[in-house]
């Protein structure tokens, strides 16, 4: 017999289980064994810590690659997962002089829950969801919406880029708030370590979108050029 957290938990993990969105990702997410881990759980070379994965643990129904007008840069000088070093953010703003790489992945809203709670508080009660259909109808017109109950999290803030076969495409990031700080140096921008950034170099390499040479100059670009 299941309690009330766990029949309210199931009740939307089977509604949201339902509608397919894309998973944009911009950092070490564009290495599908990467993300993977998020889905399925497990780690990959470099990661110091496991993923629990998602309750869903089936993989992506389809993966494709775009670029996007939006500057990736580098920021925070530690983290959990990879250690010294700091990891991919995406300026929520779009700008037409920058260019980023995404790969997408097809999954279920529900799936997205799950990696979205991966990327910022993992110890969070999933008895609701933390972005449900109304959040998925509010932000095809707001353009990001920042998710307060994971706002501890560096990546809480989800941004929707558009559509792809009429499926919403969002990534998540950090808020403008940050992006401030970040310009500031109240939060540090810091290059990646090298597991980090061959991590993203294997990702943009085997989806076949850059040479192993010209996706290391990406990333040191990006995490060179001032904000």
């Amino acid at each position: 017999m299941l309690n009330a957290d766990e029949a309210n938990s199931a009740l939307w993990r089977s509604k949201l289980s339902k509608t397919d969105i894309w998973y944009a990702g911009f950092g070490s997410n564009m290495w599908k064994s990467r993300f993977l881990c998020y889905i399925e759980g497990g780690q990959v070379i470099g990661m110091k810590k496991l993923c629990s994965g998602s309750v869903d643990r089936n993989p992506p129904k389809e993966t494709r690659w775009k670029t996007f007008p939006h500057r990736l840069f580098f920021g925070r000088d530690f983290t959990q997962t990879w250690g010294p070093g700091g990891v991919a953010f995406l300026d929520p703003r779009s700008n037409s002089e920058d260019k980023a790489y995404m790969c997408l992945y097809k999954i279920t809203l529900e799936q997205f829950n799950d990696v979205l709670l991966q990327e910022n508080v993992p110890d969070h009660d999933m008895n609701s969801p933390l972005f449900d259909l109304n959040a998925l109808d509010s932000i095809l017109n707001e353009g990001s919406i920042p998710v307060e109950a994971v706002k501890r999290g560096w990546y809480h803030n989800v941004v929707y880029l558009g559509k792809e076969d009429d499926i919403p495409i969002l990534t998540m990031t950090c808020p403008l708030s940050a992006m401030e700080s970040f310009k500031s140096g109240e939060i540090p921008l810091c290059a990646p370590s090298k597991d980090y950034a061959d991590t993203l170099v294997r990702g943009l390499v085997e989806g076949k979108q850059l040479s192993e040479e010209e996706a290391t100059t990406y990333i040191q670009v990006a995490s060179t050029k001032p904000l």
